[in-house]
């Protein structure tokens, strides 16, 4: 007869230190991945990924106060092994002012409710233009399918405190776009 195998006292907390170890490692607040040296640095940060699996990169949002008060941020944007010499337009899908806009899970980028078809309409998602500009905020690749992009971003009618889930788009046509980049989603909070 075999008698089970019995943890002492005296190793049960080196094994429960490691396991707490072990599981608090795995859950971060950037939505990186394995290849977190491509994404640029920042306070909240996400992989990028496409319909076929080969674009890389990533996008960084690191809130700042702001005088005027409301959302301040430095955005960067680097987008590795995208279309060659090709313009995207960057745009974001921010959960502000709705239920579950906080809940890890971007319902406005996936079209789920609470941004479904019986809530008020709200584009999915919106075309970054730089404050008191027109022009929309662009990421051009070089020939070797590169391409980085650092801007500031302000929105003073989001308060300070909000916290918020959002998703970044590229897109290398507004009106029929043949590459559309995705971010994984995160929470920003505002300083």
């Amino acid at each position: 007869m075999r008698h089970p195998v019995l943890v002492t006292p005296v190793f049960r907390w080196p094994i429960l230190v490691f396991l707490v170890l072990l599981v608090s490692g795995c859950n971060s607040s950037d939505a990186a991945g394995p290849e977190v040296s491509v994404i640029p640095a920042g306070t909240h940060r996400a992989t990028f990924v496409n319909a076929d699996g080969k674009a890389a990169g990533g996008v960084s949002v690191s809130p700042k106060t702001a005088a005027e008060g409301g959302f301040a941020a430095d955005i960067v944007v680097r987008l590795l092994n995208g279309r060659p010499s090709t313009t995207y337009t960057v745009q974001r899908a921010p959960e502000i002012g709705r239920a579950l806009s906080a809940d890890g899970s971007c319902q406005r980028a996936l079209g789920l409710a609470p941004w479904s078809s019986a809530d008020p309409a709200a584009a999915a998602f919106l075309t970054f233009v730089p404050t008191g500009g027109s022009t929309p905020v662009t990421v051009t690749t070089s020939s070797t399918s590169e391409g980085t992009l650092t801007f500031d971003f302000r929105a003073p009618t989001i308060p300070v405190g909000t916290r918020f889930d959002v998703m970044f788009r590229l897109l290398d046509d507004l009106s029929a776009p043949t590459s559309v980049v995705l971010s994984a989603c995160f929470t920003v909070t505002v300083l």
